[in-house]
């Protein structure tokens, strides 16, 4: 014997509740509708039944062939133009761009000379990253810091360190030119 049979739908709560809700549906679209035909908004009117409706069709109109015109019906005076000679242009050649780049004969010599004393004391470690630019003859002629390290003596002493150096400047299609390039420097006192 199922003591907890399922209730119905409408029973309780619940049909209250779903019928209060068909019911509130209704009134609204009935206000709705009385509005719309109170303020004069007609609806549109039914879709008329198909009518039978005739296919034109309409064929192609027949022309009459002509003959060919014969040797006597052509004259020519004189030939058309040359078409104009078109000239091709050599194609301009790419700019070959090439950055800045160490100078093996002359690589940058940062080392523990320019560790700042007070931050071997202090323990100060880390990386700063120096944006420098490189003039057409090879001199770093202006630095500044991209990423600091943290520690401002570094940062400095990255400065100090690059001042002076000299690096292969970027060329131009085999120029040399003014170019920036960015250096890592790495302060670690575990080497």
């Amino acid at each position: 014997m199922d003591m907890y049979a399922e209730s119905s739908l409408f029973s309780g709560r619940k049909g209250a509740a779903l019928m209060a809700v068909i019911l509130m549906h209704l009134v609204f679209g009935y206000a709705l509708y009385t509005f719309a035909a109170k303020i004069g908004i007609k609806l549109p009117p039914p879709p008329l039944p198909p009518v039978n409706q005739t296919r034109i069709v309409q064929t192609a109109p027949e022309f009459p062939t002509l003959p060919p015109p014969s040797e006597s019906d052509v004259t020519m005076d004189k030939l058309p133009p040359d078409p104009p000679r078109i000239i091709p242009q050599t194609p301009a050649q790419p700019h070959v761009l090439a950055p800045v780049r160490m100078d093996p004969r002359h690589p940058l010599r940062i080392g523990k000379d320019y560790y700042p004393d007070a931050s071997v004391r202090a323990n100060e470690m880390g990386r700063c990253v120096v944006q420098a630019t490189v003039a057409a003859d090879g001199r770093i002629i202006a630095a500044s810091i991209q990423t600091r390290s943290g520690f401002d003596r570094l940062d400095q002493a990255c400065l100090n360190a690059v001042k002076g150096q000299r690096m292969l400047p970027a060329t131009e299609d085999g120029k040399p030119i003014v170019g920036t390039v960015s250096i890592p420097i790495t302060w670690n006192l575990s080497e």
